[in-house]
């Protein structure tokens, strides 16, 4: 009987998406600047690992980023990426970063990336979730993975509610978050009968505990929350738009400079972690110097032997946050570095 209904709210779901529609899309996507590292940057959230990997992205493969984001049927975009489903951004979500600050780049393209990325990221670690859950019966995992593999309308719902509810320690109030969402289904124009059923259906099986123990756990589900306020793995950002992101300890300086050598000639984008306590005292005092920071990597000059870094802050030092460095220098004061061909 369970697995009846699970199958019933699965088409109504289909239904409710089948009509939805949707706020125009924003009128400017891309600034005076296009898909540059320039016209990056970051907001009031921990998201460094994000923006310095699209910044490192928009200098070395601007093409990918460009042709990820296309009109979707109805208003927003639709956002593509190297694997897995596309996900659907809708205007009001971009809007809602940007108003909190949580990305100040020029124009809404980095928004709409970001967006994508952490709505992907809690699509995938829901899925996780399941998958793994000792609460959902085997029989019904299936149903439930379809819901979320298919259902853009239910995603964006848990999005948003899981963003109105979420402490920043990641902790969920689940009556609330139950609440939320119902409030929250239903401005997306999916019925209160249908909400009642799949709510009882989902409670009964564990999935609000699931769901709460992906966001607690997680550190990358989109409550802005935890997600790219607290950090992030460079490598998954690659990952998600070229298929792989590999990652070395600047330690290893002859595999260092060799990278460095890759990304001269343009074939390589590159993200720099810095240590969490400077090695030297004077960085703690330099202009260019944030601890545990993530920066893209913009030039090699080998003859010189500097390395050109850029702060995704856009300052610090100031005017745009890119300065220069001897190469012994970014040998000693950065940790590690994310690359992607």
């Amino acid at each position: 009987m369970l697995k009846t209904c699970a199958w019933i709210a699965v088409g109504l779901l289909g239904s409710a998406l089948a009509g939805a529609a949707w706020a125009e899309e924003p009128a400017e996507l891309y600034g005076k600047q296009g898909v540059s590292p320039q016209a990056v940057l970051q907001g009031s959230l921990g998201s460094c690992y994000f923006h310095a990997s699209i910044a490192a992205l928009a200098k070395s493969s601007p093409e990918t980023l460009r042709g990820a984001i296309s009109p979707n049927i109805g208003g927003g975009y639709r956002v593509h990426f190297f694997s897995g489903p596309d996900e659907v951004v809708f205007p009001e979500d971009v809007e809602f970063g940007r108003v909190h600050g949580y990305d100040r780049s020029e124009g809404t393209w980095v928004a709409v990336l970001m967006r994508a990325y952490a709505q992907r990221a809690l699509r995938q670690s829901l899925v996780h979730a399941i998958d793994k859950s000792e609460y959902i019966p085997v029989y019904v995992k299936p149903v439930a993975l379809a819901l979320l593999d298919q259902s853009d309308l239910l995603l964006v719902g848990y999005d948003r509610a899981i963003r109105s509810v979420v402490q920043q320690d990641g902790v969920i109030d689940k009556a609330q978050l139950k609440v939320k969402l119902a409030a929250q289904l239903s401005a997306l124009g999916i019925p209160a009968a249908e909400m009642q059923m799949l709510g009882g259906f989902l409670e009964e099986r564990g999935f609000f505990d699931t769901v709460s123990q992906t966001v607690e756990q997680n550190g990358e589900v989109f409550g802005a929350y935890k997600s790219l306020g607290q950090g992030g793995v460079p490598a998954r950002v690659f990952d998600a738009f070229l298929g792989r992101g590999m990652s070395g300890l600047v330690a290893d300086k002859k595999l260092t400079i060799e990278q460095l050598r890759q990304l001269k000639s343009g074939r390589l984008a590159m993200v720099a972690g810095s240590w969490g306590t400077a090695s030297s005292e004077g960085y703690s005092n330099a202009d260019w110097w944030i601890p545990g920071h993530a920066y893209t990597v913009m030039g090699f000059d080998e003859d010189a032997q500097t390395v050109t870094l850029r702060n995704p802050w856009g300052t610090k030092p100031d005017p745009d946050g890119v300065f220069k460095l001897p190469l012994a220098t970014f040998l000693d004061a950065y940790e590690s570095y994310t690359y992607a061909q």
